[in-house]
């Protein structure tokens, strides 16, 4: 099959649904296409490689997006870097703050550095030093709690007391709508697309990429995926409503939120196709194939998408036009080592 590219404009009497909205903050299509505009100057656009072998093992014509390879090694400087940019001078002047497993403090401390903007990110004590190192050198402030959980708890008080924005890992609807770029991308540069697999943490991602692309062409199937030691999304799924998780044991760390949150839960829920969970035996094959295999390193929350496609948890049908978003390469040395 040739590979084709097509621009995306702004679209317009978009077939199915195109805007959520819950509590006045809305996430649409528009919302994702302003963002392109905003932050496409900044912004690695990252390459979507065909890889021969996976989809050979996956049965699929599949592609990777190597969102690995973004500025900062991760899709969540797309996020970050659209929510900075909306800052009104006077957030600017009393800063953001966040919570996070890594990867989002480091889009979030950069995307302030970027802009002159003061940034504090609390992390977990036992997060991965490469990305503690990482969110220093982009010059913001860290705190640590004694879990994800506790840090979060941290930011809430400091967020109060201090009047920074905070900035959601994934449920601030600018977030949303930056992480959704890659919808677009994906639509452009792959328009016989058929199915995307992504990884789930807080849900940012995915629902961006669900909203981006299911309002332009329905017919694509979005399927989430998520650590059996990390199932947010699914147990908030079942429940019907977000919940909070008392524990979270996996080594994807990026995909270890301690709670959903409404707007990506509402998203997720009504516009994605599935989710799945995949074991620690499956990410850790995954991070070895993508490195050994087609040289690119990721980190485990990275690799869950090609996970689920080598362990059939997710159905694709043999030879189906397919995407597995790569959405980070940020892994310690040590844990790494481990895993090869």
């Amino acid at each position: 099959m040739t590979l084709t590219t097509q621009p995306i404009s702004e679209p317009d009497g978009l077939p199915g649904p195109t805007t959520f909205d819950l509590n006045t903050l809305a996430v649409s299509i528009r919302d994702i296409w302003a963002g392109k505009l905003r932050i496409s100057s900044r912004i690695w656009r990252t390459s979507l490689l065909p890889t021969a072998t996976l989809s050979r093992m996956t049965n699929t014509n599949l592609r990777i997006k190597t969102e690995n390879l973004q500025r900062t090694c991760s899709f969540k400087f797309r996020g970050a870097l659209n929510a900075v940019l909306q800052l009104t001078p006077e957030q600017r002047a009393k800063g953001v703050c966040t919570f996070s497993a890594g990867n989002h403090g480091q889009g979030l401390a950069y995307a302030a550095q970027l802009s002159d903007v003061h940034c504090t990110v609390f992390m977990a004590r036992d997060a991965n030093p490469l990305k503690i190192e990482a969110i220093r050198g982009y010059g913001a402030d860290l705190v640590f709690g004694d879990t994800i959980g506790d840090a979060s708890d941290r930011m809430e008080v400091f967020q109060q007391e201090s009047g920074a924005t905070y900035v959601s890992p994934y449920g601030d609807p600018a977030v949303i709508a930056g992480q959704g770029t890659i919808g677009l991308e994906l639509l452009e540069d792959f328009p016989e697309l058929e199915y995307v697999i992504v990884g789930i943490g807080g849900g940012g991602l995915a629902s961006g990429i669900a909203l981006a692309v299911k309002s332009i062409r329905p017919d694509i199937k979005v399927i989430g995926v998520e650590p059996e030691g990390a199932p947010t999304l699914t147990r908030s799924l079942e429940e019907g409503r977000p919940v909070r998780l008392e524990s979270i044991k996996t080594i994807a760390d990026g995909l270890g939120a301690p709670y959903a949150l409404p707007i990506p839960f509402e998203v997720i829920r009504t516009m994605l196709d599935d989710v799945v969970l995949v074991d620690e035996d499956a990410l850790a094959e995954a991070v070895r194939l993508l490195l050994f295999r087609c040289k690119l390193l990721v980190e485990p929350a990275g690799a869950a998408s090609v996970a689920a496609l080598l362990t059939r948890k997710v159905k694709v049908p043999e030879g189906a036009n397919t995407v597995a978003i790569l959405s980070g390469g940020n892994i310690d040395p040590g844990r790494l080592k481990s895993l090869l």
